[in-house]
């Protein structure tokens, strides 16, 4: 089994140096000092070894990615105003139903559900709220009309049958 361990271990791209702090620590660590964490910034932050040590591997695969990183960064920081995601473009694809950098158990539904619970804001937010209360008192409008319809044509059947039958 340990043999096992050692040959899997070997073959991660990318191996962190939290240890057993679990990346949620690590990133409410970091939200105490800034608000928005990047990918980048909690990539950087779980893969640092503390001063003097180093891998006992190499780890030339995670140096040049935090690089290509940092030169993304600046370069979309330089012609744009948005903060620019260089994690999603260094790294590869993610598998499906997983998220890198929020620990076990984390899944695109849950993150939706964590930021789902903010209150909306924006005037896009409005915008989407009044159309659908337009088309509620349209869809009411039809309604009222249909019923109108109905009942004129009852009356127009039983006026009808009641003249026949005399």
């Amino acid at each position: 089994m340990s043999e096992t361990n050692t040959k899997n271990r070997k073959k991660l791209m990318n191996p962190h140096t939290a240890g057993k702090k679990s990346f949620a620590l690590v990133r409410n660590k970091l939200e105490k000092n800034k608000e928005n964490v990047s990918l980048k910034e909690l990539f950087v932050e779980t893969r640092a070894r503390k001063p003097g040590r180093s891998y006992k591997e190499s780890n030339e695969n995670t140096s040049s990615k935090i690089a290509e990183m940092e030169e993304i960064e600046t370069q979309l920081s330089a012609h744009d105003s948005q903060p620019a995601d260089a994690y999603s473009a260094v790294m590869d694809p993610e598998h499906p139903g997983r998220l890198r950098l929020y620990g076990r158990g984390f899944t695109k539904t849950s993150l939706k559900r964590k930021a789902g619970n903010f209150e909306p804001t924006s005037n896009a937010t409005n915008d989407v709220v009044q159309q659908m209360q337009e088309k509620i008192q349209k869809m009411q409008e039809e309604m009222e009309e249909k019923k109108r319809t109905i009942r004129s044509e009852v009356t127009t059947e039983v006026t009808a049958n009641v003249i026949a039958q005399l």
